[in-house]
């Protein structure tokens, strides 16, 4: 008679278990940033949605999904708030630049905090569709630097602007890259310390596009002093 042998129970592999807990991570993460949020835009959480689940589905790569297969998702949870589709696809954002704009409205929103500031507009100056900081602007900035030099208790803010076409939208992408390149410019050549330099885009221009809307802006922050 042939010995019983029990079946070996199934095993879930390791990275599967790794893979879920990311998952579940990201997904808590997402949530609590949509709750602590301080402007509860559907439109916004239905991108966040709907750019979650086409990386999910395109395992973060680009080429794997067609755009038609994203606008159906996106519309989608856009249903699910009782939203219309969104047919133009220049009003899409990626999920970068829809989780990049929350957070610098939160970080606006910090701003209007009372506070004493030193405005400097058009820091440095861009090219046409370029976020490449030339020689002029950094000769500029080398002449500046001083005075934009944060101290103890201050901040210094960097504010992108990229309206470059006034036949185009706002491109918040190359704002912040703007801004960035010259907060870059600072830590690198004239030491600034790090926590004390911030880089945030424009979202909406207040004037034509021109000179003005190519450039950054720089506001040194200061706290206002509260009265005891």
């Amino acid at each position: 008679m042939a010995e019983f042998k029990e079946d070996p129970k199934p095993v879930v592999p390791l990275w599967l278990v790794s893979f879920g807990d990311m998952m579940t991570n990201a997904l808590t993460f997402f949530i609590l940033m949509v709750s602590l949020s301080s402007q509860k835009d559907h439109g916004l959480i239905a991108k966040g949605l709907g750019s979650f689940v086409v990386a999910l589905k395109s395992h973060g790569l680009p080429g794997m999904m067609s755009e038609d297969e994203k606008i159906a998702i996106y519309n989608e949870f856009r249903v699910r708030f009782n939203l219309p589709p969104e047919e133009d696809p220049e009003r899409r954002e990626t999920m970068m630049n829809a989780s990049d704009m929350e957070l610098v409205r939160v970080a606006a929103a910090e701003a209007l905090r009372p506070h004493d500031e030193l405005f400097q507009p058009a820091v440095a100056a861009f090219e046409a569709g370029s976020s490449e900081l030339g020689e002029a602007s950094r000769r500029y900035l080398d002449r500046l630097a001083d005075t934009l030099r944060p101290g103890k208790g201050q901040l210094l803010v960097l504010e992108g602007h990229a309206l470059d076409d006034a036949r185009a939208a706002m491109d918040h992408g190359r704002a912040l890259a703007r801004a960035r390149a010259v907060r870059e410019y600072l830590l690198k050549e004239h030491e600034f310390s790090a926590d004390r330099v911030e880089a945030r885009a424009w979202f909406v221009e207040v004037e034509p596009a021109g000179a003005g809307t190519r450039c950054v802006d720089a506001r040194l922050m200061t706290p206002a002093r509260t009265k005891n």
